[in-house]
């Protein structure tokens, strides 16, 4: 039995247009071929997930270095220069401001770090669950997350807007899958 493309719902054999949607019946895909599309969509979902979530995962690693890097550059330079002022009675001290500054600044780019490392392993339990769930892993793309992305990690923005648009023109096929996927959910 063939099931129509635009609408989902089963067509009258000999039928030449859906009854539900009035679309054309030479539009009609089979249930098998209705599966490997919806396979398709998914494993394009799951790659998605995976390259956004690496993405995530190298600027993590950049910010922690940056920001290790300016925290022992601070309390270094701010060692250096507070024994050079003490050499040389107090005139260098104008420097541990200076020193100061990389410290904090290094403290302030932290939680960036900490952003990037709990949003891979957010991107890691989507993908997960993806084949059995996929509510979350492609409710991801969205606006809102398009926004985090753009705040955050730029790399990723890239991933989450391809994708955004990917599930926009696939929105038919998304609903099948959901609806197939609940339906399976149910069952078991």
């Amino acid at each position: 039995m063939k099931n129509c493309l635009k609408c989902n719902e089963p067509l009258v054999e000999g039928s030449k247009f859906c009854n539900a949607c009035g679309a054309p019946a030479d539009m009609a895909k089979t249930e098998a071929e209705l599966i490997a599309e919806e396979q398709a969509v998914l494993n394009r979902f799951s790659l998605g997930l995976k390259h956004e979530r690496m993405a995530w995962k190298f600027a993590s690693i950049a910010w922690i270095i940056f920001s290790a890097f300016l925290i022992i550059f601070g309390l270094v330079f701010g060692l250096l220069a507070g024994a050079a002022a003490i050499a040389q009675g107090g005139e260098l001290i104008a420097l541990l401001p200076l020193a100061m500054m990389y410290f904090f600044m290094g403290l302030m780019f932290l939680p960036i770090a900490i952003i990037n490392l709990s949003m891979k392993n957010k991107l890691a339990n989507y993908r997960e669950k993806l084949f059995t769930d996929c509510s979350d892993g492609i409710g991801h793309f969205s606006v809102g997350s398009i926004v985090f992305c753009a705040f955050f990690n730029e790399v990723a923005l890239v991933f989450n807007i391809v994708y955004f648009i990917f599930s926009k023109r696939n929105a038919a096929v998304i609903k099948r899958i959901k609806a197939r996927q609940a339906q399976l959910n149910t069952q078991q």
